[in-house]
């Protein structure tokens, strides 16, 4: 049914009011066409026209999805309310200061031949969360990348990379360790201060530090940027895990940490060398989920999304529908509202916090080449806790990009309705993503702006009414009549 809502303004009432308004517009040529400017006459009528369309969803596996990312993930668990099995490794590479030094080689504190040594050298492992039993047992081993095999700064890295092909084929871990969240070789006061910042600390052999003294001595050089240091020094390590269940780290820096002894004013020191993973390098998780088949049946009445790198939800929007006979009208507002499903457990993941709509032919080179909503092929909403809903308010403008963007296709390609339907099944649909999104605040104006989208890598999963049971786009039309 059809809601119209009808305004009628009469030129005689309102001439007062155009008059002095028409006189400011043509002092200062406000405008390239002003004909009709401020002149409406008694038979103009702004029509408001609303509708309903049907639209369809279903769950689309996210086989691959870009993993470069600040953060990343380490650990395996298994999500209580589907069953499937999520597992997380990563590589990082370390950054040095610019032009790193060691104090006057004279002062360091040598062994009994007389050579640099290192005393210790550990890797530090800091989290900001973690999701399961902080008493769960996991294990992990370190791996050192293979300088022939080292990643590439120019490389887009994906949540299916094989990892392991970054280190020697013989290699063998420079480390193993066991850990826990909760960190018991601290004391209680230790684990529960709020100074403390969670890591994961792993001891590596002592002739590693050594080398890398020891180089920092004969070759400053590759001292001298991040880049000579992760090509000339160490091009990082590959974090592998190998057993546990239970437990995901949120990992936000790691840490290289090499200790030595250095003399001055007649005392001693101990000193250290500080490597980090930051932003500024490469850091890359890499995803396996399991048992994820059942979830992709086409049977129910509901789809998912969920991460990390599992599911998007596909929308196949009913572009054709909403414009064929409304050539004459202007889309002023299309919603889509996608409600949520309660969880089914109660150790059930959280609900993505902010959800993607992006072309679905756009996705991998949205992401690839880091590009933000621009409110007209790609949106971003969150998720709305009192109606437990994702609501995209007016995606108005997509629709239109999507059918003009196929009127130019059939014209060019000479193709009709149909075979452009047929030779692109994709031009209609559009993916909904679970996406952690960066902000930067204007403090003198109060505005936020997007700076940087990426997927989400945090445990998070929802189920959203579709699949079977077709859904409703409100569509409002508004034209002069």
């Amino acid at each position: 049914m059809q809601n119209k809502y009808l305004m009628r303004r009469g030129f005689k009432k309102m001439l007062p009011l155009f008059l002095p308004l028409f006189g400011l517009c043509t002092f200062f040529a406000c405008a390239d066409d002003t004909g009709s400017m401020g002149i409406v006459s008694d038979n103009d009528v702004v029509v408001s026209t609303t509708r309903s369309f049907m639209f369809t969803t279903r769950t689309l596996l996210l086989d691959s999805v870009v993993a470069n990312s600040s953060y990343t993930y380490l650990g395996q668990v298994e999500d209580p309310e589907t069953g499937s099995t999520v597992k997380a490794e990563f590589v990082a590479q370390f950054r040095t200061p610019e032009n790193y030094s060691l104090p006057e080689l004279s002062t360091i504190i040598k062994n009994a031949a007389g050579e640099v040594e290192a005393d210790s050298v550990e890797l530090r492992l800091y989290f900001t969360s973690y999701y399961g039993d902080g008493n769960n047992p996991m294990r992990v081993a370190v791996y050192e990348i293979d300088k022939e095999h080292a990643l590439n700064e120019t490389d887009t890295y994906y949540s299916d990379t094989d990892l392991s092909a970054f280190v020697a084929p013989d290699a063998t871990p420079i480390a193993q360790k066991v850990f826990t969240p909760s960190d018991y070789s601290l004391s209680e006061s230790e684990r529960t201060s709020t100074t403390r910042y969670d890591n994961v600390r792993i001891i590596l052999p002592q002739s590693f530090g050594t080398r890398m003294l020891r180089t920092i001595i004969e070759h400053p050089e590759f001292f001298v940027d991040s880049w000579q240091f992760t090509h000339n020094v160490l091009p990082g390590f590959y974090f592998k895990m190998q057993g546990g269940i239970g437990t995901m780290l949120n990992l936000s820096v790691s840490a290289l940490n090499v200790y030595f002894r250095y003399t001055q004013d007649d005392s001693t020191y101990v000193a250290l060398s500080r490597f980090s993973a930051t932003p500024e390098v490469i850091q890359s998780t890499s995803i396996y989920n399991s048992n994820l088949s059942a979830l992709l049946r086409d049977d129910l009445p509901y789809t998912y999304v969920k991460s990390p790198a599992a599911f998007a939800t596909e929308v196949t929007l009913p572009v054709d529908e909403v414009f064929v006979g409304h050539e004459q009208d202007s889309v002023a507002r299309a919603r889509v509202i996608m409600t949520r499903y309660n969880s089914l457990s109660d150790n059930a993941f959280n609900a993505p916090s902010t959800l993607l709509m992006v072309k679905k032919s756009e996705r991998l080179s949205f992401f690839a080449n880091n590009k933000v909503a621009d409110d007209i092929t790609s949106y971003t909403t969150s998720l709305s806790s009192s109606y437990n809903t994702y609501t995209f308010e007016n995606i108005s403008r997509l629709l239109a990009a999507l059918f003009h963007e196929k009127q130019e296709g059939m014209k060019a390609e000479g193709l009709t309705s149909e075979q452009w339907n047929a030779k692109y099944p994709d031009w209609n649909r559009v993916l909904l993503i679970p996406v952690s999104v960066t902000t930067v605040t204007n403090q003198s104006t109060g505005t936020t702006t997007q700076v940087g989208i990426s997927h989400d890598f945090s445990l998070t999963s929802a189920r959203l009414v579709g699949g079977t049971k077709p859904l409703q786009m409100e569509v409002v039309y508004s034209s002069y009549r």
